[in-house]
């Protein structure tokens, strides 16, 4: 059946606004839906134009539609694709029932990607708020998803609820098959709607990263999302609360009473049981559990949100720290130090005092004079480009600086390396002419790719261009936008140009870049399918202009730099927890803090024993003896692989004799008696070309 003739199928009949209700509906909901409504029949219709469009599938396969009338949820049907929940038009999230626009690329995303789930949890967010709202009588604030759930920051000033109760109230909702009505809303419009909520009204208005936001009607409830939900709530079947615990503010100074109950939805039992799986495999390797077994790093509220790094803790550190620096021996770039506390008369300089001040510590000093910790290193760096007269020879100036930065998280969001207060990048700044942008662009993206090889990871780009707000005229970031996308701009297409030669899938992600200039961030994929936003890769356009940073031309004029802020590893903690996770604590050789346990066996092998230990520690291996007289041999080979030593030397007689070892690796597999000089070849060769292999 032809797409357009099965849409007149389903919609031929009479339009109705049926909105089914579950519950008692409070008047200042009532309020609320009023206006909504008043809303929605203020904007006017759009009616199809009837032309004809061309939709390519995923899987190759073309399909005929009409604008204005065919929907994502129509072609999936006439192409019999089961289990999609939202889709996605030319890289865009996009309902499964609004109708398409033009030509354009489809794709229909079920439960089992990202997409698909986040837009599960966000719609079954606007079912525990119709919930907690209507039949708990609860003040709900914020509704949406995050990569742990679907969560409702709330107040309730009396009652309460045992969390399977609302589970049970969430189920039965959900089962009415809610509508779900969508509005796109002004700043006006949203203060008329939150009127009677003015901490509602204040979240919402810091969510907007733009001139509107989505506001969706779900039965008797009105919630804010960031993206695409479901047609209706029928299609989550199975609902599960996992905690309640209050919310923190920004620049709350005592406790507001907000409370965040978070949970999960699913389509059915299969998905729910998929993702408990999926759940136990990620606590398994989670990297505060292998932090504490390995002792690699703790946790003291003496220094709230900063890590206290142990030996080995240190050693994986920097062994990262390292590599990155031989990388930008052989990449042309310089190491930068520099200070860690500034009069904040440079962060107002730079900018970053107005859009992010309340993310720093500060320290006041005599004279009541203020300063604040660094949270990133750029201003400093200008600082340091503008101490005198630059030519154009000198460039590209390539800077990097691993200087310890603060950030004044909020304790609520702080969370073993992952969220921290006090932690290290691998930052570097490039300064370059308009001219040398490209070529740089593409070296930062050939950096990125050597060292997330090295890994192992799989990864994409995403382009993200103006926020709201910004720094900046709009006409400027135009001009930087049109660099990266796909359009005929004014700097020739560079950064478009960078993305293309790289190779890699790479998307557009709108409003997303740092408020001074547009970014492509890399997104990495782990062992066990989760995504890490860590590298990135911004253009600044402002800081140039803020700090009047010049150099001399070709032609002896003053000219203006672009400025590249360019990290890959990002924040060494947080890269640290997630190759603790990515490797389930089973580091490779070369990362390993745990390397070579070596374990005499009787006679007169200990002291021969003690020579191997020697000789592989002088060759920059962290290698032990384990001469624990009273553990059977294997005891200790047990404890060795449990302990993650990625190789067990077995020393007796006969190897003390013949200068050899007998080498396991710490899966089991045994790798034989070798002569000790040639297994240090070998591994020494395995380390120094930061091999993943275990067997040599």
């Amino acid at each position: 059946m032809a797409v357009t003739q099965l849409f007149r199928l389903l919609v031929g009949r009479p339009a109705a606004r049926v909105h089914r209700r579950y519950s008692q509906v409070c008047p200042a909901s009532s309020e609320r839906l009023r206006i909504f409504e008043s809303l929605r029949d203020k904007r006017c219709r759009v009616e199809a134009t009837g032309t004809r469009l061309s939709i390519l599938l995923a899987d190759g396969r073309r399909v005929k539609g009409t604008s204005g009338v065919t929907t994502p949820l129509l072609v999936a049907q006439s192409v019999r694709v089961k289990g999609a929940l939202v889709s996605k038009v030319n890289g865009e999230l996009w309902e499964l029932g609004r109708p398409l626009e033009a030509d354009c690329e489809l794709h229909l995303l079920g439960f089992d990607t990202d997409e698909g789930r986040r837009a599960a949890w966000r719609t079954g967010a606007c079912v525990l708020a119709g919930v907690l709202e209507n039949e708990f009588g609860a003040e709900v604030c914020r509704e949406g998803a995050s990569e742990l759930g679907l969560y409702c920051d709330h107040l309730l000033h009396n009652g309460a609820w045992s969390l399977s109760d609302v589970e049970e109230r969430c189920k039965k909702a959900a089962a009415l098959e809610l509508p779900l009505s969508r509005l796109e809303l002004n700043l006006e419009e949203v203060r008329e709607l939150f009127q009677n909520s003015r901490l509602r009204l204040q979240l919402v208005e810091e969510q907007m990263n733009g001139p509107t936001i989505t506001v969706y009607r779900c039965g008797d409830s009105i919630a804010v999302s960031k993206g695409p939900l479901l047609r209706h709530t029928g299609i989550l079947k199975v609902f599960k609360t996992l905690q309640l615990s209050p919310v923190t503010l920004a620049n709350q100074t005592e406790g507001s009473g907000l409370m965040r109950l978070l949970g999960v939805a699913f389509p059915g039992e299969k998905d729910k049981e998929q993702w408990e799986r999926e759940q136990e495999e990620a606590r398994r390797r989670d990297h505060r559990r292998i932090g504490t077994d390995q002792e690699l790093f703790f946790f003291n509220d003496v220094s709230p949100g900063s890590c206290f790094f142990l030996p080995k803790g240190a050693y994986i550190y920097n062994t990262l720290t390292d590599f990155i620096k031989s990388e930008y021996r052989r990449r042309g770039f310089n190491e930068v130090v520099t200070p860690t506390l500034y009069s904040t008369a440079l962060w107002e300089r730079s900018g970053h005092w107005e859009h992010y001040s309340e993310n720093m510590f500060t320290v006041t000093s005599e004279g009541s004079q203020t300063y604040a910790l660094k949270p990133m290193n750029c201003p400093a760096h200008c600082l340091m480009f503008e101490q005198r007269v630059r030519s154009w020879r000198e460039l590209p100036l390539r800077w990097a600086d691993f200087g310890a930065l603060h950030r004044n998280e909020l304790s609520g969001a702080l969370g073993g390396l992952t969220r921290v207060r006090r932690f290290c990048q691998d930052d570097a700044h490039i300064f370059c002419t308009p001219e040398q942008l490209e070529e740089e662009i593409g070296a930062c993206l050939d950096f990125v790719r050597s060292v997330y090889q090295v890994f192992g990871f799989s990864f994409h780009c995403l382009l993200s261009t103006r926020p709201a707000p910004c720094l900046g005229e709009p006409e400027q970031w135009d001009n930087a936008e049109q660099c990266v996308c796909v359009c005929v701009c004014v700097w020739e297409q560079q950064l478009e140009r960078s993305l293309q030669h790289f190779g890699e899938r790479w998307e557009l992600n709108p409003g997303d870049g740092a408020f001074y200039g547009p970014k492509i961030d890399i997104l990495i994929k782990d062992a066990i399918g989760r995504q890490h936003q860590c590298a990135t890769i911004q253009l600044d356009f402002q800081l140039p202009i803020k700090f009047d940073l010049q150099y001399v031309g070709r032609d002896g004029q003053s000219r203006r730099p672009v400025m590249i802020h360019r990290a890959v590893l990002g924040s060494l903690e947080r890269m640290i927890a997630i190759l603790a996770e990515n490797f389930g604590g089973k580091w490779p050789l070369w990362l390993s803090p745990a390397q070579v346990m070596v374990i005499p066996v009787g006679g007169n092998s200990e002291s021969y024993s003690k020579q191997v230990v020697q000789r592989f520690c002088e060759a920059g291996f962290m290698a032990v003896l384990n001469d624990d007289q009273g553990a059977t041999l294997n005891k200790k080979i047990r404890s060795a692989q449990l302990a993650q030593y990625n190789y067990i030397f077995v020393v007796g007689d006969k190897e003390s004799e013949s200068g050899a070892v007998s080498v396991r690796c710490r899966g089991g597999m045994q790798l034989g008696r070798r002569p000790t000089e040639e297994v240090l070849t070998s591994l020494t060769r395995l380390r120094d070309t930061r091999s993943n292999l275990e067997e040599f």
